[in-house]
C-alpha cells in the first residue's frame, strides 16, 4: 500500500519524526549551551616592562623580533621575550602573577587565559616555556577561580601547584627548579617529584628529575620573616634632627607574604635611617659562590634617586665584611624608582614602584674579585631619605661549596 493511499500513516511518521527532532533539540541545545558556558575561554595580553636595557620582543605572525624599552600593556600570546647581557625583564599577568627575565634569557608565553563565564569550573591557565637562562615567576594567590600555571623547558615539564616564588634556570644541559615558597611538580622521562618549600630539583637532558634536594645553604636566619624580628634580627632608627620622627619597622602581611615594613613620614627635611641588622660571622673563604637573594616593594620615597648624596634610597641593603687580609670592608646595593632631578647614581637600581621586585646580585665573589669576602660579618637592610616606605622579604644569602 502506497503512502500516498494511507496519508493517516504519512501523517504518523511525520510526527515521529517531528517528536524525534523536538526531543534532540530539546537536549542537544542546552547542553550545547552549557558546553559553551564551561568551555568558552577569554584570551588575556600581558604587560611588559624592560627593568634594564633593551629587551627583544618578537609577535606571534611576525618575522622579526623588535627592540624595546620601557613599558607595554598588550604583549599578545605567542610572543617571545628575550634579554641579552645586559638587559631585564618584568611580565605581569592578567591575574596579577609576575615573571621576572634575567640576563641572557628567554620565555615564550604560551597561553594566557580565563574563562569566559563566572558559571565555568574551568581554572585560569597561564602556559609558558622558558627556552634558556634564569627566571623567576611569582604566582599570585587565586582570588575568584583556580589557576593552572604551567611551565616548560626543553628538559621538564613543571607544575606550579599553589602560590608562591619560584626560580627556574635552564642552560643546554640541564633545567633546575628551586621552590622559595610553594609547591611545584615537576615530570620527566616519566618520573614525577614533587618539591615543597626551600626544596630543588635539576633534570638533566634525557634523565629523570633528582631530588627533592635541599637548596644552596642559606646563611640568613628568619629572612621570610615567618617569625618575629626577634628571631636573628636587630632593628633600629636613628635621624639628623633629634626633633623630626623616628622611623618604623614591623612585620606585615602582604598577600601571601610575611613582610618587613620600613616606614617614615610627615614631611620630614632630615635624613633619618630605619633598617635591621643580622650578625651572620660566617667564614666563607671555601665557598665557591656567595650570591643575595631579595624581594623588594617600593611603596613611597620623597627624595630623587638616591638624594643629593646617592646614598639615601627607600631600600637599601649591606654586607659588612673582611677580606682574605683582614681588611674590613662592605658591599652595597640601593633601590629607588624615580629619579626626576637626575641626581648621580651610586650603588643604585631603578626598579618598578608597587610591584615585588626579586632581586639577585650574581656570585659576589667573582664580582668582588680581590676583595671578596672571606669572613661574613653581618646584613643590613635600611631605608635612608626624608620620607619613605618600603618593604622586603624573601632575603636569602645562599652559599656553595
Amino acid at each position: 500500500m502506497s503512502l500516498r493511499k494511507n496519508p493517516e500513516r504519512v501523517a504518523w511518521i511525520i510526527l515521529s519524526i517531528a517528536f524525534v527532532a523536538f526531543c534532540f533539540l530539546a537536549v542537544s541545545i542546552p547542553l550545547g549551551i552549557r558546553w559553551y558556558i564551561i568551555n568558552a575561554t577569554q584570551v588575556h595580553k600581558t604587560s611588559l616592562a624592560a627593568i634594564r636595557g633593551t629587551v627583544q620582543v618578537q609577535e606571534p605572525d611576525v618575522n622579526k623580533p623588535f627592540a624595546f624599552t620601557g613599558s607595554k600593556d598588550d604583549v599578545p600570546e605567542g610572543s617571545i621575550i628575550t634579554t641579552d647581557a645586559t638587559s631585564q625583564a618584568f611580565l605581569e599577568f592578567f591575574e596579577d602573577s609576575t615573571l621576572q627575565l634575567y640576563n641572557n634569557s628567554q620565555v615564550i608565553i604560551q597561553k594566557t587565559q580565563s574563562p569566559r563565564f563566572d558559571l565555568s569550573p574551568r581554572p585560569d591557565t597561564i602556559a609558558l616555556e622558558v627556552t634558556g637562562g634564569r627566571v623567576r615567576i611569582g604566582v599570585a594567590p587565586s582570588m575568584q577561580s583556580d589557576l593552572h600555571f604551567q611551565v616548560q623547558s626543553p628538559h621538564v615539564a613543571v607544575e606550579l601547584k599553589e602560590d608562591g616564588s619560584y626560580s627556574i634556570e635552564v642552560t643546554s644541559e640541564e633545567s633546575q627548579l628551586t621552590v622559595s615558597r610553594g609547591q611545584a611538580k615537576v615530570t620527566a622521562m616519566g618520573k614525577t617529584v614533587e618539591l615543597g618549600r626551600g626544596e630543588r630539583t635539576t633534570v638533566e637532558i634525557g634523565r629523570e628529575p633528582l631530588g627533592p634536594l635541599p637548596p644552596e645553604r642559606n646563611l640568613i636566619v628568619n629572612g621570610d620573616f615567618r617569625e618575629s624580628l626577634e628571631k636573628g634580627w636587630f632593628p633600629y632608627s636613628d635621624r639628623d634632627d633629634p626633633n623630626e620622627a623616628h622611623g618604623r619597622v614591623e612585620i606585615v602581611t602582604s598577600g601571601a607574604r610575611q613582610a618587613v615594613l620600613f616606614q617614615r613620614l610627615g614631611g620630614n627635611i632630615y635624613r633619618g635611617d630605619t633598617g635591621i641588622i643580622q650578625a651572620i660571622n660566617r667564614d666563607v673563604r671555601d665557598y665557591r659562590v656567595v650570591e643575595l637573594r631579595l624581594s623588594v616593594m617600593l611603596l613611597y620615597q620623597s627624595l630623587s634617586g638616591g638624594g643629593v648624596l646617592h646614598s639615601e634610597y627607600p631600600i637599601m641593603v649591606r654586607l659588612d665584611y673582611k677580606d682574605a687580609y683582614g681588611n674590613p670592608n662592605h658591599w652595597v646595593q640601593g633601590f629607588y624608582y624615580e629619579n626626576p632631578a637626575n641626581y648621580p647614581i651610586s650603588d643604585g637600581l631603578e626598579i618598578p614602584r608597587n610591584v615585588w621586585y626579586s632581586y639577585e646580585s650574581g656570585n659576589l665573589m667573582e664580582i668582588l674579585g680581590d676583595v671578596k669576602p672571606a669572613d661574613l660579618t653581618s646584613i643590613r637592610i635600611y631605608a635612608s631619605g626624608h620620607d619613605y616606605q618600603s618593604m622586603v622579604t624573601e632575603v636569602e644569602l645562599l652559599a656553595k661549596e
